[in-house]
């Protein structure tokens, strides 16, 4: 089982503020499982919501892109870019209205 803890602290803040934006427990998932991001759904606000979000803690914290994209560049549109491809690869499962 590999915990939130095991992840580096940029990848911990994200995966806990995609967490608690749809009420799961990040200390109760099993990263290490398949298919992890499966076990949970949020609106495509919720989604939409969060990659601003996670847009906006890339553009505004070096450290961060440098842990996550490896990258200095301080650029808004390959930050969205990054968050987008974040929620494409690792994202909750879009609920279905």
């Amino acid at each position: 089982m590999k915990v939130l803890s095991e992840f580096t602290e940029h990848l911990q803040v994200a995966l806990r503020k995609m967490c608690n934006m749809v009420g799961a427990d990040p200390d109760k998932i099993d990263f290490k499982s398949h298919n992890w991001f499966w076990q949970y759904t949020w609106t495509k606000e919720q989604e939409q919501e969060f990659i601003q979000w996670f847009a906006d803690y890339l553009y505004n914290n070096t450290k961060a892109r440098q842990e996550l994209l490896h990258a200095n560049r301080k650029n808004k549109k390959y930050c969205r870019k990054a968050a987008e491809q974040f929620v494409w690869n690792y994202g909750w499962k879009e609920r279905q209205s």
